[in-house]
């Protein structure tokens, strides 16, 4: 995808809503977009090829959803919510599988005992991993209700505290034979890594990356060029992570609207991003969404402006600034098959080369 002036893309459709986005997710086809907003419990779904929502938004008045993941069935989602007070805390906190065809769950996956905050499915079967406040990382399969496996987020070792009330973030790649987990280190010290062979988990991490707090503010003052908002970006927590389509990086978005960039293969953090704010001269206080193009040449994080960037993932110099959002851009994809991307504010857009 070029970010050149022969190659800025456009807004092809506008799906206007009354509620921000709080999650959005492609279908693997990259013909669907499914797009939850926890603030009205709603989940919509875009066709991207005729850039439309003809059928009227999924109500989840009940469970509530914040959460949303394609899985390989057009038809098919899982998401989460909050749960109602009424419900016990494992009906509270499930996971469920979701018919949109005609608006049935299929089947629910209970374990988790606080709010889920991720879903990764995996790319070559019917495996998804979960990660929730409780502390652990679970592995599911779509076919029955209990989980393969229960993660406890990674050990930490050589001195080394864990932040007793941190969450863990998962994802796998996209091969599907490695997935990562991150958990943060006590006294904001930093993030460990761990990355796990999907097919053999059970024998531990087979690689464990250390992710310095000064190391994360280092990079971060090449961009921000004050050592005071540094300090204060780099110890924002963590809200995600996934790997770029190659697997030799892994980004991170945090808490104060940072995107970070580590290598893959040792931990590094190669590059970070910083969302502008709304305000000149204050610092980023929201979990602004970013994520690599599908071929990996470009990295886009959201603004609280209502603004894109487009950055170089090599040289990692600003490209461009795509605008057209009402409202800070909690939320960006880039489509797995097509020259497109979806982000969404209250309102989701779909941009076309």
């Amino acid at each position: 995808m070029n970010f050149d002036q022969t190659g800025t893309p456009r807004i092809g459709t506008v799906i206007r809503c009354k509620k921000p986005a709080t999650c959005i997710s492609y279908h693997e086809e990259g013909t669907h977009l499914y797009v939850a907003s926890e603030e009205d419990s709603s989940l919509r779904v875009v066709d991207c090829q005729r850039g439309t929502s003809d059928s009227p938004a999924l109500r989840f008045e009940k469970d509530g959803i914040r959460l949303v993941e394609a899985t390989h069935h057009k038809q098919c989602v899982l998401y989460s919510g909050k749960g109602h007070e009424s419900q016990s805390s494992g009906q509270r906190h499930a996971i469920h599988y979701l018919s949109l065809h005609d608006n049935k769950i299929l089947r629910h996956f209970r374990g988790h005992s606080a709010d889920i905050a991720d879903l990764s499915m995996s790319p070559v079967d019917d495996t998804f991993l979960s990660s929730g406040k409780d502390r652990t990382v679970r592995q599911w399969n779509l076919k029955q209700a209990g989980p393969l496996a229960e993660m406890n987020v990674p050990k930490a070792g050589n001195r080394m505290v864990l932040d007793s009330d941190g969450i863990p973030h998962t994802s796998y790649d996209s091969t599907g034979l490695v997935f990562g987990i991150t958990a943060p280190l006590a006294s904001v010290a930093g993030h460990l890594i761990h990355l796990y062979d999907a097919r053999n988990f059970g024998n531990g991490a087979f690689a464990e990356f250390k992710v310095e707090q000064g190391a994360i503010q280092k990079v971060i003052q090449r961009k921000v060029m004050v050592e005071k908002t540094a300090a204060e970006l780099s110890v924002a927590k963590w809200t995600s992570m996934k790997f770029n389509t190659s697997g030799k990086k892994i980004i991170v978005t945090t808490s104060m609207g940072v995107v970070l960039v580590i290598d893959g293969y040792n931990g590094t953090v190669t590059d970070a991003f910083v969302s502008e704010p709304t305000v000149a001269n204050t610092t980023p206080l929201e979990p602004i969404s970013g994520c690599f193009t599908v071929d990996d040449k470009a990295v886009l994080c959201g603004n609280a402006d209502g603004t894109i960037s487009c950055w170089n993932a090599d040289t990692g110099a600003l490209m461009q600034k795509l605008q057209g959002h009402v409202g800070g851009v909690g939320c960006i994809a880039s489509n797995p098959k097509y020259a497109q991307i979806a982000s969404a504010c209250t309102n989701t857009a779909i941009w076309l080369w």
